[in-house]
């Protein structure tokens, strides 16, 4: 995508939040004049009047109020009224702060809900009947745009271009990883596959992978949700699943574990999850070896087509970490020279450092992000030898000491002293300031860790671990298991397994060196190591590849109405469900956004194209009819909700309890303001 079309697209996206807001208070306007109400003002945004225009005065730099009032008192003075057909009693207002907009109605004052005027056309005067409907107007208008908005979704010619219903990857650890399938009533422990297509989620059948992790997010915490999948060879299973969160800290949304469908061609340069400009100095080697318009056309000497990125996944688990070869064909049909791709461990569920029975390699450099400090120093593939901070040294550091060790220097502003394995040479020292808020409360470098898998050094132990118990010590290098030569942690890894699952209770011989000199030690695994050996995966993360695309496009007005009107019930749903999980503390609020943090999300939609900008906008759209109906003083479901208090007591609440309601619902309603437009712009500044 071009910069002319991402400006583009960002201009879209301002627009559409306007139009939303704009269509919200079309709602209140066109009810308020359906029932008689008289319409003082229909603004768009808060504040001063940057632009205005009224019938029969045209259009006015900031308000026309003062002209109007003129031409009322003048009217007046000569014994007449003011002719509503030559001037418009309604002012149209473009205010100067864009984040939301009203309808003034004569007779209607939110902060004094009882204020009254004696005009028959005054909101006031009319029939809670009437209240009500101009009231829930807006929210209506907000679920009828939506449900709008999904149905041209899904009318577009290209449709909706999400991202299939597959299994792309497998998270070890991960709920997808452990999934229970019943046999004769009995459970056992089995595992989605890449290629795997959900086709049904909790008995509700999954167009898009949008689908499968808003379920998933949603879903009760702890339960086992059924889930049907079809298999790459046709056959179909169903089994249970328990989302979890991968956080590391349980704060965060539930999912499964699994990652999106790729196709095996070259990216878009620029597109998410895709090359970016300058990819050579942030990236390794290999993040090029299928460049954009580029196809993969075998692996490993097997042929393969573009939507078989499954094959390149088992490929990968069954390398015992060896490099995979790729056949590659260029953008002009010939062949590429043969391009190999090294695999590298998958990083477990749930943020957790990787360990082998308790030893932790040394943490690498997977790449170098254009706004690191350390850019232009550290290099992709570079493995941390030594890291200095204040004069105090910590040796082959693994990705956890090394996190905690930037984090303190960072939160001082004070600089470490970096020596990094550049291939077989020492480089360094380098002198960087560690000053990059990569995470909440986390500093850094602002560059993509990875770790040393080629080198067996064991960087930290793991208290109470088996290597912790066979004594172990932090710095050694693994030599041999059982007396067979290793020489790096995927060797560790597969003799550890086949020691495990040959004998299963004889403790495995260990060799190792330090810098005192050679040791030996017994180790002895448990039930539950053994099976974490077993499900530790590995992936390509270096290697760009397109992400896959299946458009989902109605095939008639009727079916796209069918699918808007579900899309839009099921945000409703699911965003109350939301709320209903912050209430009971399963989702946590710092997941909150506010104005900021959605239109910055907005941005990502809209760089994906137009499709995803007006799925973006409808779900929006949604999501505000659910925030404005919420019974909480100031907004519309408090005022519906005085209004059907007033139904049953048979007169309004006294002006008093109403005036303190909507102080304290605008008191709450700014205090969640300030806590989400606090949360954006640390999230946004990479805390």
């Amino acid at each position: 995508m071009t910069v002319v079309n991402y400006a583009l697209n960002i201009a879209l996206l301002a627009l559409g939040f306007g139009f939303v807001i704009f269509f919200h208070e079309l709602g209140h306007f066109l009810a308020a004049k359906w029932v008689g109400i008289k319409v003082e003002q229909f603004a768009v945004g808060f504040g001063s009047a940057i632009l205005s225009w009224r019938k029969g005065l045209g259009f006015t730099t900031g308000s026309s109020g003062k002209r109007y009032d003129a031409m009322l008192l003048e009217e007046q003075s000569l014994g007449r009224e003011l002719d509503p057909k030559r001037i418009g009693e309604t002012e149209y207002r473009l205010n100067w702060i864009p984040l939301g907009g009203y309808v003034k109605m004569l007779g209607q004052d939110d902060i004094r809900p009882n204020s009254e005027v004696s005009d028959p056309r005054a909101y006031n005067r009319q029939s809670i009947g009437a209240r009500m409907l101009v009231v829930s107007a807006g929210v209506i208008m907000n679920i009828i745009l939506a449900a709008a908005g999904f149905m041209l979704l899904f009318s577009l010619p290209e449709g909706f271009r999400a991202p299939p219903a597959l299994v792309g990857g497998i998270v070890p650890g991960s709920p997808a990883q452990n999934v229970i399938h019943y046999v004769n009533g009995k459970p056992q422990k089995a595992s989605l596959q890449a290629g795997d297509r959900i086709l049904y989620y909790d008995h509700k059948w999954q167009h898009d992978f949008t689908k499968i992790s808003l379920n998933a997010a949603l879903s009760k915490e702890g339960a086992q949700t059924p889930i049907h999948v079809r298999h790459v060879d046709g056959t179909e299973e169903s089994f249970f699943i328990v989302p979890a969160r991968d956080d590391g800290e349980g704060k965060g949304f539930l999912s499964l574990g699994i990652e999106q469908p790729r196709e095996l061609r070259g990216p878009d340069v620029g597109a998410t999850g895709g090359l970016q400009e300058g990819w050579q100095e942030m990236a390794p080697k290999e993040a090029g070896a299928v460049l954009p318009g580029e196809v993969i056309t075998a692996v490993n000497g097997h042929p393969v087509q573009p939507d078989e990125h499954y094959k390149f996944v088992r490929e990968l688990q069954d390398s015992n970490g060896k490099a995979v070869r790729l056949s590659v064909k260029q953008a002009d049909g010939r062949p590429k020279p043969d391009q190999f791709v090294q695999p590298h461990f998958r990083l477990p569920f749930g943020k957790k450092d990787l360990t082998i029975a308790g030893m932790a390699p040394r943490a690498g450099v997977g790449y170098v992000d254009k706004t690191s400090p350390a850019r232009g120093r550290l290099l992709p593939g570079d493995m941390f030898v030594e890291i200095r901070a204040a004069g105090d040294p910590t040796f082959s550091p693994s990705m956890d000491e090394l996190k905690k060790v930037l984090n303190k220097a960072g939160e001082q502003n004070q600089p470490v002293e970096i020596t990094v394995l550049r291939g077989d040479q020492p480089a360094g020292p380098f002198r960087i300031i560690p000053s990059i808020k990569v995470a909440r409360d986390q500093y850094g470098l602002n560059v993509g860790l990875e770790v040393d898998d080629k080198h067996a050094i064991v960087a930290s132990v793991t208290p109470g671990s088996p290597a912790a118990i066979a004594n172990i010590p932090r710095g050694a290098t693994l030599t041999a298991i059982n007396g067979k030569p290793i020489s790096d942690w995927f060797e560790v890894r597969n003799e550890l397994l086949a020691a495990a699952r040959a004998a299963p209770l004889k403790p495995i011989n260990i060799s190792f060196k330090t810098t005192t000199g050679s040791g030996a030690a017994q180790l002895a695994l448990s039930e539950q190591e053994v099976d974490w050996l077993a499900s530790m995966r590995y992936d390509a993360a270096a290697l760009a590849l397109h992400e896959r695309i299946e458009p989902r496009k109605a095939s008639n007005p009727l079916q796209a109405a069918s699918w808007g009107v579900t899309e839009t019930r099921d945000f409703v749903l699911q965003f109350y469900l939301t709320l209903r999980r912050m209430i009971d503390g399963s989702v946590s609020y710092s997941n909150m956004m506010g104005p900021l943090g959605i239109f910055s999300a907005g941005t990502q939609f809209a760089f994906k194209g137009k499709d995803w900008l007006l799925w973006f906008l409808s779900m929006i759209s949604a999501n505000l009819a659910v925030v404005n109906f919420l019974p909480i003083p100031i907004v519309d479901g408090g005022l519906f909700t005085f209004l059907i208090l007033e139904k049953i007591k048979g007169r309004p609440l006294s002006p008093r309890t109403q005036s303190i309601a909507q102080v304290v619902g605008l008191a709450l309603l700014l205090g969640v303001f300030l806590l989400v437009t606090y949360q954006d712009i640390r999230r946004m500044s990479g805390g």
